[in-house]
């Protein structure tokens, strides 16, 4: 039985990077990352860009039910084999469940890495990210939300995922290519890599 990853960590504790890093690596796995999906839906103006803007813009997170319908999408478009990378889904337990109910429903595994990167050291990489690039999320409210959301919801997944013995947890204060490597070496060790 092939094994889908799905990521974790607080905004800013590099998902997005090792994402990238990992798709390239990982044979016959395919990227879900939400997120990115709805900032590409303000390319027109539109009812669900308009309801998903709203918020996106206070740092909350945006209704089950869209996130379930994409990812239902994205699953009924993967292929034969192919197993999914995740980031930005089952950030909270009722979205745990139904992610949990589809991988039993089709015969899936999973493993989740959580980037454990502190509140202090997050704050600190947006404040450099800011510097060179700004999104209409990253204001103070919005921030601040998130980092709450991520301490309310998506903290308890994460618990029950370890609880689970489904959870790796990667020292996310470290350069990019050691995290990286380090999450290689984690795979290997659950041998889903070569």
């Amino acid at each position: 039985m092939r094994t889908d990853i799905v990521l974790f960590g607080i905004q800013w504790s590099g998902k997005w990077t090792q994402a990238n890093l990992l798709i390239k690596a990982l044979k016959d796995y395919q990227y879900f990352e939400p997120g990115n999906i709805l900032r590409a839906l303000k390319s027109n103006d539109n009812v669900l860009w308009a309801h998903v803007r709203i918020a996106m813009d206070e740092g909350k997170m945006v209704d089950d039910e869209i996130i379930f319908g994409m990812f239902d999408i994205y699953q009924h478009l993967l292929k034969p084999g192919e197993c999914m990378l995740v980031d930005g889904f089952m950030r909270s337990l009722p979205q745990m469940h139904y992610f949990l109910y589809q991988e039993y429903m089709h015969k899936r595994n999973l493993v989740g890495i959580h980037f454990d990167l502190s509140k202090e050291q997050a704050v600190e990489r947006l404040t450099e990210r800011g510097k060179k690039e700004w999104r209409s999320d990253d204001n103070e409210k919005a921030i601040e939300k998130r980092i709450f959301v991520y301490e309310t919801e998506t903290i308890p997944v994460i618990d029950h995922l370890n609880k689970m013995g489904k959870l790796i947890r990667i020292d996310a204060n470290q350069p990019v290519q050691k995290i990286f490597e380090d999450t290689i070496q984690a795979l290997k060790n659950l041998d889903m890599l070569e």
